[in-house]
């Protein structure tokens, strides 16, 4: 889930999205990615979720009307991605049909039950409303403001066929994102996950891996050839992913079972493990500093909105450090 701030060309990003494509790359909004309210691995979904937001002391992100799962998750990168891939519109409109989400999803364009369950993932990132913390970048820094009743997507239509016979595969996708995700994706508050890794993870694993892409940026040198991103086990991270056992030493268990699935999955690792570090635990992650980069999109180049230049620390990543964070409430859009 490395990052970097290379593109294939201005304006056009990766290959097409298909589960089995190692070089297909997903396009995630960081503000969303490692919101607390998505609920991974969960047997039945809770229809709202509140969750301590560890960016600002003493904020609640929430998710209600709806809830946000795996699938959902997935739906949204591929939805970003698209945007990105037709050109980022500027009013956020995209359309696409069942056949190309299921294609990218499940790797075929047919399956009466598949539809169902992308349909349904769409009506939620419809219906949902937000409360959670939202990255800006000002001057190369970052910061986090917390932002109420935010909208993913904001109109949702689905055109069915009504000639007999026609297949299911044809119904047409008609999307537009929320003003304030389209500002966020102009803005460059992106981050790239591979997606045959995020489409073969499930659960913690799952999660853990969208954290580890968000926070590329805080990969450390620590020799010539290795990065190493370390982050410690605390009670506001097991919250963050949703594990919730009763005893600490499970808890850890479950981010150190999630580490270890992700290095199967994922080859750019060549450590990634839970460890103990003085009276507590941390994760740690190591990469090779020349492993294969994930592109990121290059900013338009006809946007009128300001991009932040990243500071030199942070150029492989595309994004600048966190510097600050600041509460503030935005209305709603």
């Amino acid at each position: 889930m490395m990052l970097g701030i290379n593109a294939t060309r201005r304006g056009v990003v990766g290959s097409d999205l298909h589960p089995e494509n190692a070089e297909a790359v997903g396009y995630l909004e960081r503000s969303l990615a490692t919101s607390p309210v998505w609920q991974m691995g969960a047997r039945a979904l809770e229809p709202h979720v509140a969750r301590r937001d560890p960016r600002l002391l003493d904020f609640l992100a929430n998710a209600k009307n709806a809830p946000l799962g795996e699938l959902e998750f997935d739906v949204l990168t591929w939805t970003i991605t698209r945007w990105y891939q037709t050109g980022r519109p500027t009013d956020g409109r995209l359309a696409a049909t069942l056949g190309e989400l299921a294609y990218g999803l499940y790797g075929r364009r047919t399956g009466g039950m598949q539809y169902a369950l992308i349909r349904e993932a769409l009506d939620r990132l419809f219906n949902v409303s937000l409360d959670l913390t939202v990255l800006t970048i000002e001057d190369g820094n970052e910061r986090w403001l917390a932002s109420k009743r935010r909208r993913i997507i904001q109109e949702l239509s689905i055109h069915e066929p009504m000639t007999a016979g026609t297949v299911k595969s044809s119904s047409t996708v008609e999307i537009r994102l929320g003003s304030w995700l389209v500002d966020q994706l102009d803005a460059h508050t992106v981050a790239a996950i591979a997606w045959q890794v995020l489409r073969g993870l499930s659960g913690i694993a799952k999660r853990l891996a969208i954290y580890l892409a968000a926070h590329t940026a805080e990969f450390e040198p620590i020799t010539q050839h290795t990065v190493r991103f370390t982050v410690a086990l605390t009670e506001e991270l097991y919250e963050e992913f949703g594990i919730t056992a009763a005893r600490e030493r499970d808890r850890r268990g479950s981010v150190a079972r999630a580490a270890s699935r992700i290095a199967q999955q994922d080859p750019r690792y060549t450590r990634l493990l839970v460890e103990r570090s003085g009276a507590g635990y941390v994760l740690r992650a190591e990469r090779p500093i020349a492993a294969e980069v994930l592109p990121l999109p290059l900013p338009a180049p006809t946007s009128t909105r300001p991009v932040a230049p990243a500071p030199l620390a942070a150029e492989r990543s595309g994004f600048g450090r966190v510097a600050a964070a600041a509460v503030g409430v935005e209305g709603t859009t």
